[in-house]
């Protein structure tokens, strides 16, 4: 008989513990969760940065993929150095069963992101470039021009690709590079490509030019695959305009492929 109440109490408790969850005739809701993930490059000698989601610490990021679930909803994504000051401070909205991600590189001092906006395209036989400066003897602010250059000297000038404001902290806008025989037909893709030439925009810099196809310490950008590799048709890039090489080999300035996506 004692048993008989014992099972008699537990089968009333059960749908007194459903309807518990209820309040002003609400069912409270299970919390769901999304997929986030980022990963982080820098250059080699960096020290070590720590990924905070809404102010709490996560994980350390040094050169690796952290993958981690978080409640759906809008999330505030922070990277902050080891003195705990914020280098990077966005927001993600994390959505059940659709995966997010972020690709940052970390120049030493900014993390940059790069931009999945799936609404970004360029036109077809063409790619869509971004710039940062990553050289630290560059101004802080520059204005470049794109002209094409032949290996007998021939520079070819542009209309409309000319670039306003690069800076070191984050990305300029974009501009649409089409493939040189767009351009004019005749030209022989193995013997013509990009150059990137600037001039310093900061406000005591007076515009002077501090990067020259005449002093050889310009940037300048391939398009054939055994290259740079970096010249791939409906492709959206971010390029840094580096120091020239260590080596004292030339005084090119280097360019950097920080992000490179397809668009199919």
């Amino acid at each position: 008989m004692k048993q008989n109440s014992t099972l008699f109490i537990l089968l009333l408790a059960i749908p007194m513990l459903i309807f518990s969850c209820k309040k002003n005739g609400e069912i409270i809701e299970v919390p769901s969760f999304g997929q986030f993930s980022i990963s982080l490059t820098s250059p080699s000698g960096s020290s070590p940065v720590l990924l905070q989601v809404d102010g709490v610490l996560k994980d350390t990021l040094e050169g690796k993929t952290v993958n981690i679930k978080l409640e759906a909803g809008k999330r505030q994504i922070s990277i902050v150095d080891l003195q705990k000051k914020k280098i990077l401070d966005t927001t993600v909205m994390i959505e059940p069963r659709k995966p997010i991600s972020l690709t940052c590189f970390f120049n030493g001092t900014t993390v940059l992101v790069d931009n999945l906006d799936p609404t970004v395209k360029p036109q077809t036989d063409s790619l869509l470039i971004r710039f940062v400066t990553t050289d630290k003897v560059l101004p802080d602010l520059m204005d470049i021009e794109i002209s094409l250059y032949d290996f007998g000297g021939t520079l070819i000038p542009l209309k409309n690709k000319t670039l306003k404001g690069i800076r070191k902290d984050k990305f300029s806008a974009y501009i649409q590079l089409p493939h040189p025989n767009v351009i004019d037909p005749s030209f022989d893709s193995s013997m013509i490509f990009y150059v990137i030439e600037g001039y310093d925009a900061t406000a005591t810099g007076n515009h002077k030019k501090v990067m020259s196809i005449e002093e050889f310490n310009c940037s300048y950008l391939e398009y054939s695959v055994d290259q740079l590799s970096i010249w791939i048709p409906n492709n959206i890039i971010s390029f840094g305009i580096g120091p020239a090489p260590a080596d004292g080999s030339t005084t090119l300035r280097s360019p950097q492929l920080i992000f490179q996506r397809q668009i199919q």
